[in-house]
Parts: structure tokens; C-alpha cells; sequence
């Protein structure tokens, strides 16, 4: 049996929810990305909470799943 650390779509509502992002579990991966481009655009300083925290799942080196991975990328390469 083989063990691989994984993030998927809970584990990165978790990471949002840890930084203070108004997201909510019963959200979908479309909804949570739709979320957090509003609270970006909202208040602009927000983008860099964003990005550090999803940079820090990208430094885990954990397998993201590629529907998480495209969200985390797109929002790493917004200017902050």
C-alpha cells in the first residue's frame, strides 16, 4: 500500500479558511476561486495573504490535485 501526501479541494478550503478568507465548505473549487476574487479585488492586500498561503502548499510537496493546482497557479500569478 502506498501513502501519498495529497492536497485536494478540502485541504485548500482549509488553508483559505486559516488565513481569513470568506469561503465556506460546502462551496465548490468554482465557487471558492469566484470567492476569493472577490475578497481579492475587495481589498488588494488580501492577493499577498492569498498567495502565501498558497504558496505554502505548493512548499509542502505534497501531490495537489491538478483542479486545485490550476486555482493555486492562477492566483501566484496575479502582481501583488
Amino acid at each position: 500500500m502506498m501513502i501519498v501526501d495529497l492536497i485536494d479541494e478540502v485541504d485548500f478550503k482549509e488553508k483559505m479558511l486559516g488565513v481569513g478568507a470568506p469561503v465556506k465548505d460546502c462551496q465548490t473549487l468554482e465557487e471558492v476561486d469566484s470567492a476569493l476574487k472577490v475578497w481579492a479585488n475587495d481589498a488588494p492586500q488580501n492577493i499577498s495573504v492569498i498567495q502565501s498561503a498558497c504558496s505554502e502548499l505548493e512548499a509542502t510537496g505534497a501531490t495537489i490535485l491538478p483542479d486545485v493546482h490550476v486555482v493555486i497557479k492562477n492566483f501566484l500569478k496575479i502582481p501583488s
